[in-house]
């Protein structure tokens, strides 16, 4: 498969499988973006850094109007309702579930070990990521991922 065309795959995995996981676990309606990063600056990011048979990271970072639409519909609640930590909490989960998604769509044969998720300052894209912007009802969301080490992408 053409270089160019294995990278069209990859990209258009990133960004259905993303989409699909924000939409139907989650209750947000996720639509592809243009990338305008400066509200990175404010945004809520966390990390999970994957290794196994490919080494690398995953970074979600959500705007904070979004974080709390996204945590009320996995909990079943009013925004309103929300107490502090849950927040935090659901960006956690979704990280995870979402790493877990792609790469297992990306990698199939794979034998990943996903790292806990954990919350990161954020303010820009990492290098050499693969990468999506969604906009939710309630403001956008960034998608990244970074594979530093294994097989190449086809």
């Amino acid at each position: 498969m053409p270089e160019e065309s294995a990278g069209a795959n990859v990209d258009a995995v990133v960004a259905s499988v993303s989409a699909a996981v924000l939409e139907t676990m989650f209750f947000e309606e996720a639509v592809e973006s243009e990338c305008e990063h400066a509200w990175l600056e404010s945004a809520l990011s966390v990390r999970v850094a994957f290794n196994g048979s490919h080494t690398g990271e995953f970074l979600l970072s959500v705007s904070p109007s979004a974080a709390q639409c996204i945590a009320a519909g996995f909990l079943g609640v009013d925004s309103a309702d929300l107490v502090e930590g849950q927040t935090g909490q659901v960006l956690l989960e979704l990280s995870n579930i979402l790493c877990g998604a792609v790469m297992s769509h990306l990698f199939p044969e794979s034998s990943l070990n996903l790292d806990p998720p954990e919350a990161v300052p954020t303010g820009a894209v990492p290098a050499g990521s693969m990468h999506h912007c969604f906009y939710l009802p309630d403001g956008p969301v960034a998608v990244s991922i970074r594979v530093l080490e294994g097989p190449q992408l086809v």
